[in-house]
């Protein structure tokens, strides 16, 4: 397997994974400094926070490639094959344009002065850091809308052959 495809395949899925091990990682050793050696990690909860904000952003990407967000498909079920490929070409549009609006506009947010000179409290990282997580999530997830949209087009073709 080539290393685009292991990327393609487990990017996400890596990411998320290292992310949410850190996460409880940093909540274990917070409650066992807090509980048996009563001095808590000043700086744990910032950064778990940091982490999962990060880790909700890349799910939503990997929610996207596995095709595992929540839908209410009763009316696209009532639907024909065909007619149902169709709708969901018009979905993964809607879809794709609603991410690429929301990154844009994210961008835009980072990029303000009183955005951009911000640090956090207690580790005192750039705020602009965190506010990433947005536009590089909806990046990564529009990339996945996309590539959903390439399959579900190949089937109608496929149909109509």
């Amino acid at each position: 397997m080539s290393v685009f495809k292991w990327i393609d395949s487990n990017a996400e899925k890596v990411l998320a994974s290292a992310l949410l091990a850190a996460i409880v990682l940093l909540i274990f050793g917070n409650v066992f400094m807090r509980y048996v050696m009563n001095a808590s990690l000043v700086w744990g909860e910032e950064l778990t926070l940091w982490l999962f904000v990060w880790f909700v952003w890349i799910g939503v990407s990997y929610a996207f490639h596995t095709g595992d967000h929540v839908r209410i498909t009763v009316f696209r079920d009532a639907l024909g094959e065909r007619t149902r490929l169709y709708v969901d070409v018009i979905i993964a549009l809607m879809v794709l344009g609603f991410l690429l609006v929301l990154a844009f506009e994210c961008i835009k947010l980072i990029m303000m002065p009183f955005v951009a000179s911000q640090t956090s409290v207690v580790l005192g990282l750039p705020i602009p850091i965190l506010y990433a997580s947005a536009p590089v999530g909806a990046g990564l997830a529009a990339i996945r809308v996309v590539q959903h949209l390439k399959r579900t087009l190949r089937k109608i073709a496929e149909t109509k052959a």
